[in-house]
């Protein structure tokens, strides 16, 4: 009864954890993000139907659903009730969101269908779709309608324009992006003593900077806050710009540590950089990150802004958004065990490291817990 899908179109975002994927039997074609096999079992499927090949039924596509069947859209809801032409691969390109979670799929380079972010984290994830006029409490897709009436729609043609931009030979975003970090970092710290490239040869270019002052060994990265981090704006909404970016900081006092010590942490800041987007995760205030290489009797990091009681350090925003500068400072398996042992643990463990008179800076200390 049912002629098996084609698939028309594949392709990966830039860290392999997502696939964007165009399906087409001979009654409906859908477009899909389906999380890749190293993600296991964190996420499922998301659907965006696309439009109807033949005739939309009058009342929901049940039967397709119960058959296991990517269901047609109901006349109601469909602006071409009669049906459309199939798709044609060669006209089908994406977008995909800085994030990595989310894109949209364009049919001779306008925008058919979104499917955002945000709904990765929802057990009922939504899509918008141009040919569709209008939805119920029980729909999952819903009008693409315009830029101006649809804030997605508009964010995926801000994130054209992104890509464009990066991808743009002649004028390169690189160079003023490091130059104003690095003069944000020189004002404080003074002239750095050595520059590391982080980004593994991949997109953005991210490197970590490596100072010297009072005896204390500093590193702090840039270009990691090119991109907003997944599940932010899920998580904070209207607020999401002021959590999206993050730049990763270091300070260790040279007289308690040797060299080795200092440049085996440096590796774990310079790892952690790429972690957002090939984990599909985010890193924040009280977040605490596991390691094998710290200076016992640490086993963890925690990450802090409020740690932090030097001179401002007065970074520049990033595509509008505000950049928190996250120190990481090793905690005991203790103390880690206390900062998950509850809601805003870290929070928690933060107010008693401050209380006992700890910093961003890694010197021994007492554990609070």
């Amino acid at each position: 009864m049912y002629s098996e899908p084609e698939m028309l179109i594949e392709e990966t975002n830039d860290r392999g954890t997502m696939y964007a994927m165009v399906e087409q039997d001979d009654r409906t074609a859908y477009f899909y993000l389906y999380p890749s096999e190293i993600m296991g079992n964190r996420f499922k499927p998301r659907p965006c139907w696309l439009r109807n090949l033949q005739p939309a039924p009058e009342k929901r596509d049940t039967a397709a659903m119960e058959n296991g069947v990517a269901p047609m859209l109901e006349a109601k809801f469909c602006k071409y009730p009669e049906g459309e032409a199939p798709l044609e691969k060669e006209r089908i390109s994406f977008i995909w969101n800085a994030e990595g979670d989310g894109a949209a799929i364009l049919y001779d380079e306008e925008i058919i269908g979104i499917i955002p972010g945000w709904g990765l984290y929802m057990d009922r994830p939504p899509a918008y779709a141009a040919a569709c006029t209008d939805s119920n409490d029980n729909s999952i897709t819903f009008p693409l309608g315009t830029p101006e009436t649809n804030m997605q729609y508009r964010k995926f043609l801000d994130a054209a324009d992104f890509w464009n931009n990066w991808q743009n030979e002649e004028a390169p975003q690189w160079p003023a992006i490091q130059t104003s970090f690095m003069d944000a970092y020189t004002k404080v710290f003074g002239a750095e003593q050595a520059y590391y490239a982080i980004d593994d040869n991949k997109w953005p270019p991210m490197a970590m900077a490596k100072f010297e002052k009072d005896e204390v060994v500093y590193f702090l990265t840039l270009g990691m806050s090119i991109r907003p981090m997944p599940w932010v704006d899920f998580l904070y909404n209207e607020n999401a710009g002021g959590y999206h970016r993050a730049e990763l900081a270091l300070a260790m006092d040279k007289k308690i540590f040797t060299e080795e010590q200092i440049m085996q942490v440096a590796q774990v800041l310079a790892g952690l950089a790429d972690r957002p987007w090939k984990l599909v995760t985010w890193l924040g205030e009280g977040h605490t990150v596991s390691s094998g290489v710290l200076p016992k009797p640490y086993e963890s990091l925690i990450l802090s802004s409020a740690l932090y009681n030097g001179p401002a350090i007065e970074l520049p925003q990033m595509y509008g958004d505000k950049v928190n500068l996250y120190w990481c400072v090793p905690i005991t398996f203790e103390e880690r065990t206390f900062a998950h042992s509850k809601e805003n643990g870290g929070y928690d463990l933060l107010e008693k490291m401050i209380g006992e008179g700890s910093n961003h800076i890694v010197t021994n200390r007492n554990p609070v817990v």
